[in-house]
């Protein structure tokens, strides 16, 4: 994964906070489809409100490491593994 990269989230994505449970609803599709609904733990909230197309990845491994007070090992792998799985699924998108 490029750790230089900047990744954005997609427009059709509608991140919500219900009950402090962070969810991200593709708001395309078919209506009822709750495989397209994700979950988000807190460093992956934490992750996801850094995806704005300014922030690159090592920007956000570095507020990670702040705020969670983990390894930077272990802060890049989570990252990278979190940001894949966006990618994967067409919730992000590499700017750069």
């Amino acid at each position: 994964m490029n750790m230089a990269a900047r990744y954005r989230k997609k427009d059709k994505i509608a991140g919500r906070q219900i009950a402090g449970e962070s969810f991200l609803i593709p708001v395309c599709g078919q209506p009822g489809e709750m495989e397209n609904i994700f979950v988000l733990n807190p460093l992956g909230d934490f992750i996801w409100q850094r995806l704005d197309g300014e922030h690159t990845l090592d920007m956000v491994v570095a507020a990670i490491i702040e705020e969670f007070a983990v390894e930077r090992e272990q802060a890049r792998a989570e990252a990278a593994e979190f940001v894949a799985q966006l990618l994967a699924s067409q919730l992000v998108e590499e700017i750069a």
